[in-house]
């Protein structure tokens, strides 16, 4: 078993897709003519996140949804883009394993979490 994706639904589309494609390095690709309309964010040729667009805010809250988790190896870069884009951030690491992780929240609350391996 895997993840295969997950949706966010959100009044601020644009905004949330630009965040993603610029922090996690997604990319936007082929979607289904679904209604409403959304976008499907690419990693490694596989549309991991699907956004929805929706006509009210979902409010501060996703409910059940603590986090999405998602493994990456250039740890320094996003570092860099969270700072420039002045996004507040955390740091720690799994006792016992030294896997390094960074905690942010992006539009309504959605927290994202990436790990890395320890440092060499």
């Amino acid at each position: 078993m895997r993840l295969d994706h997950i949706n966010i639904s959100t009044d601020h589309l644009d905004e949330v897709k630009e965040a993603l494609v610029r922090l996690l390095g997604l990319e936007a690709g082929y979607r289904p003519a679904f209604k409403p309309p959304g976008y499907w964010l690419y990693g490694e040729g596989y549309p991991i996140i699907h956004l929805t667009e929706i006509k009210e805010s979902p409010g501060e809250s996703t409910g059940a949804l603590n986090h999405v988790s998602f493994k990456d190896d250039d740890y320094d870069g996003l570092i860099e883009r969270l700072e420039a884009d002045g996004i507040e951030y955390r740091k720690q690491s799994v006792p016992g394993s030294g896997v390094r992780q960074v905690f942010f929240t992006i539009n309504h609350q959605v927290t994202v979490e990436v790990d890395f391996d320890p440092e060499p």
